[in-house]
């Protein structure tokens, strides 16, 4: 499907990728309302969150995941399927 063919084309807001991998160069963070906070000390370093992650924004360290800002979008995957509570949702400051 052409781009002038997308049934929301011209609505206002929502981003067009018009290149594989472009959505890396994209501040998806600047769309989010809530965003995930971690809590090591409830971490049991299962990975669930980094795995379902649709925008890999978890990156995972030696002390456990850590949240890239900048990429997450706020759908708060990581808060649902976390097993521990260990991923929660804090609202964004406006």
């Amino acid at each position: 499907m052409r781009e002038e063919e997308l049934p929301y084309k011209g609505i206002e807001g929502i981003p067009i990728i018009k290149e594989p991998g472009s959505a890396e160069k994209i501040n998806r963070g600047s769309w989010r309302l809530v965003r995930p906070v971690h809590h090591s000390e409830k971490c049991t370093k299962c990975k669930i969150c980094y795995t379902y992650c649709p925008d890999a924004a978890i990156n995972w360290t030696p002390d456990g995941p850590t949240i890239n800002l900048t990429s997450c979008k706020g759908c708060m995957i990581c808060v649902e399927e976390c097993p521990t509570d260990a991923m929660t949702e804090e609202k964004e400051a406006t």
